[in-house]
């Protein structure tokens, strides 16, 4: 599988491909999705749910078609929120997952279900500012975002090509 990782900003273009030195061959780009030639983009419910369906998920990746025909991939990966269980009321993360990291669950989880839905070959495209994740000062997304690439190499069998 081919990764891209998109962002506007070049601070967080250079921080993101610093820390993601040692994970694998992953294409660091400014350019928008709809340049591309990928076959998903990874981003946030909050923007993919109006546009192209689905509802928010605690357990898994969603996989969204997209027939608008607006220049973005057929294909629209949306990364799960942390589970929760509901106590007195409210909701609340569940215990096994209150020290994962929401990045490394999102990005490790949207990974499997592109590994599920398109397997080899696909080129996936992270979207950094549609997933919140576009901060440059923000050290702790990327080293997430690459422990959570690393277990899916490891643990998973993915691949990077």
């Amino acid at each position: 599988m081919k990764l891209d990782v998109i962002s506007r900003n070049q601070e967080t273009i250079e921080l993101w491909s610093a820390i993601f030195s040692e994970v694998g061959p992953i294409q660091f780009s400014s350019a928008p999705p709809v340049w591309l030639d990928i076959d998903a983009v990874v981003m946030s419910g909050k923007w993919a749910f109006d546009r192209y369906g689905g509802k928010p998920n605690r357990e898994s990746a969603q996989v969204l078609q997209n027939d608008r025909g607006d220049g973005l991939p057929r294909r629209v990966i949306v990364p799960p929120y942390r589970p929760v269980v509901i106590r007195d009321g409210e909701a609340r993360i569940r215990e096994d997952y209150e020290n994962v990291s929401p990045t490394y669950f999102a990005f490790l989880e949207s990974l499997l279900a592109a590994s599920r839905e398109f397997g080899e070959p696909s080129r996936i495209a992270f979207y950094l500012p549609m997933l919140g994740m576009d901060q440059p000062s923000d050290e702790s997304t990327p080293r997430s975002a690459a422990r959570a690439i690393k277990v899916w190499l490891t643990k998973y069998g993915g691949s990077l090509s």
